[in-house]
This record gives structure tokens, C-alpha cells and sequence, in this order.
């Protein structure tokens, strides 16, 4: 026999779970838009690599998709035409909409050029390959009116290549397939494939690149033609810089007669690394890094892949896969407070360095 008081309690109990399946069942979601101008022509606008929305040219945007506080996001543009700098874009999710992303474009002039790509199997012709692996890469190209210099590369995970490299596209036709313009130098950890040191691009690819009609492909046993491919194509979300070694920018200088390049490219978002290497003719190298003058000063991130003789008389370092950055490390990097180093037994503290200024 059923009691009121019973009842009474059943039905307290039934409410509670009401309540809290009301508080805690379903988090509360938040939208990211803001302002788009300066556009020339039709863009796509990508939230965290993807969740597409296309524009015909300038006005207000907000993507479908919705995060939880604490959820990291990144607003990049690919747009063809122009030149473009995005604001507020990258950063984390709090307890209300982000409304305040600002895309500026202008026309394209002879300013450096730096693009990032995302890889996946999903974009790989004439068929679409079904495969866990994926990637992201990027370059930086100092355009001029002759050869072009370059450097970036790709990161990969989830398979073991056989090669990669830059392809050019189609005119007009940036989903189609190409042949091989830049063959990447397979690093030694099988997670990363950089541009050679010293490799220029012909001033007439300049269009094709700024078009989206240069693509990574990296290549596999399994999937000969490409199992992840990636249009070199989006702006924004990144911080990214090249920089020139030497003995000069040591404390004190070292006298060594070795020079180096250094790139990095890092999503803003996340902090994580995109590409990023050093190429340098240090002899003996014992250990490379990216160091921060900040406070004490330290190595925030440690380059554990030492490779020599990846072309004549040029060795290779960069840092495992995964590697991250801090939201400090990134506020340094703002302030012009980090640096790539190369150190050998002779040198232990560093023979050659260059400052890591933001482009």
C-alpha cells in the first residue's frame, strides 16, 4: 500500500531529477561571426578548418556550427583575390557569442605570402580515399618579380609515406590534379616533409598560389597517387615567421662561420605547431630550439630531431609531432621575445640564432 507521504516523497524525488537533468543534461552552445570587407569576389570563410560558409563579397557571417565554453575556435578565409588579416578570430570560447570577428581584405601586393592547408583523405581526385591519416602545412613565400623564396612544409599522422610534395592545380581548376613542383625533404621522425633550403618559386606560380591552385600531397603504399591532399589556400589564424641564423645574433656573438634558416608556423588557437623546422650548416649540432628572452629566459620548445646531411652540407632540425605552444609562448612570440637556436658541444649554450619576428 502506497502511503501519501510516500507519494509525496516519489514525486520530490521525480522533480529533482527533472531539474538537475534540466541543469546539467545539455551544456549551453555558442555561436562565432562577425564582419567581413574589402573582399574583391567570392570567398569561403572556414571555422577550426572547416564548417564552410560562402560569401559573394562583403557583409556580416555566422557559422551554423556551435561550441562550449572552453572550446578553442579559428576563423580563416580563403580568399583568391585578395590579401587578408583577421581579427579576434582565434581564441577561446566563454559564456556568450563571439560576434566581434573582423576579415579585412585588400588587394594583393608584393607583401609576403603565407597560407596554411588542412589534409584529409576527403579531398584527395578523382576519388575521395577513406583513411584515418590527416595533416596541416603551410608556406611562406617573399614574393618579387623574379624567384620567389619559400619555406614551410606539412605535418602528418596516421601514415607512413612513401613521398610529398607541392602540386600545382589546374588553371582555374584548384580540386584537380597536378604535377609535383616542390618535392618535400621527408624528415627523419616520419611526421614531417619540409621545403628544401634554398628553394625559390617562380614568380609566375605567384597567381596560382594566391588562387588556392597549389596543394600538399602526401603519398602512401597503399594510396600511391595521394592519401591526404591539401589546398595551400587559407589566411589568417596563424602566427608565422622565417627567420635567418648566424653567429651575430648570439650573446656574446660565437665566431662561427655556420648560418641556418628557421620557420615556424603555429595555430593561434591551439597553440599547436603546424610546421616548423631549422635548416642549418652547424657541424655538430648537440640540440636546436625556440627559445623565449622573457623573464629568465628558456627553451619552450625543444627540436629532439636531429638530421644531417638532408642536401649538401645542410642538416635538418625540428620538433616532435604534437608540439605545442602556450598562450604565453604566443604573447612572446607578439613581442618579438623569441628566438631559434642551434647549439653544438663547442657551443653549448648556442652557435648561431635568429630573432622570430611576426609576419
Amino acid at each position: 500500500m502506497t502511503t501519501a507521504r510516500g507519494s509525496l516523497a516519489g514525486a520530490v524525488a521525480v522533480a529533482t531529477a527533472i531539474v538537475l537533468a534540466s541543469c546539467h543534461g545539455t551544456e549551453a552552445t555558442y555561436s562565432i561571426g562577425g564582419n567581413l570587407s574589402g573582399t574583391t569576389g567570392p570567398v569561403v570563410l572556414k571555422l577550426n578548418g572547416a564548417n564552410d560558409i560562402g560569401m559573394s563579397g562583403d557583409g556580416t557571417f555566422k557559422f551554423d556550427q556551435k561550441l562550449l565554453t572552453n572550446d578553442t575556435f579559428n576563423v580563416q578565409i580563403a580568399d583568391p583575390a585578395d590579401r587578408c588579416a583577421v581579427a579576434n578570430g582565434a581564441g577561446v570560447v566563454g559564456k556568450s557569442n563571439i560576434t566581434n570577428v573582423t576579415i579585412t581584405c585588400a588587394a594583393q601586393v608584393l607583401q609576403t605570402v603565407i597560407r596554411t592547408a588542412n589534409l584529409s583523405g576527403a579531398t584527395e581526385t578523382p576519388l575521395p580515399v577513406t583513411t584515418t591519416a590527416s595533416g596541416a602545412g603551410g608556406v611562406v613565400v617573399v614574393p618579387n618579380v623574379t624567384q620567389m623564396p619559400m619555406t614551410g612544409g606539412v605535418t602528418f599522422t596516421g601514415l607512413t609515406p612513401i613521398e610529398a610534395n607541392i602540386h600545382l592545380a589546374p588553371s582555374g581548376n584548384p580540386a584537380g590534379s597536378g604535377a609535383a613542383i616542390v618535392p618535400l625533404i621527408l624528415a627523419a621522425d616520419g611526421f614531417t616533409a619540409v621545403v628544401p633550403p634554398g628553394t625559390t618559386l617562380d614568380a609566375a606560380l605567384l597567381g596560382p598560389l594566391l588562387r588556392g591552385e597549389l596543394y600538399f600531397n602526401v603519398t602512401t603504399a597503399a594510396n600511391p597517387n595521394g592519401e591526404i591532399r591539401g589546398a595551400i589556400e587559407l589566411q589568417g589564424g596563424v602566427a608565422a615567421s622565417v627567420a635567418v641564423l648566424d653567429q651575430t645574433q648570439v650573446v656574446p656573438p660565437s665566431g662561427s662561420a655556420a648560418v641556418g634558416v628557421g620557420t615556424l608556423l603555429a595555430n593561434r588557437a591551439t597553440g599547436k605547431i603546424i610546421i616548423s623546422y631549422i635548416t642549418h650548416t652547424v657541424a655538430s649540432a648537440s640540440g636546436a630550439d625556440i627559445h623565449t628572452s622573457a623573464g629568465l629566459g628558456s627553451a619552450i620548445v625543444a627540436f629532439t630531431n636531429l638530421q644531417t646531411g638532408v642536401t649538401a652540407g645542410t642538416n635538418l632540425a625540428n620538433p616532435p609531432a604534437g608540439a605545442t605552444m602556450t598562450t604565453q609562448n604566443l604573447s612572446d612570440f607578439d613581442h618579438n621575445l623569441l628566438y631559434f637556436n642551434v647549439a653544438s658541444g663547442a657551443k653549448p649554450n648556442g652557435e648561431i640564432r635568429g630573432n622570430i619576428a611576426p609576419q
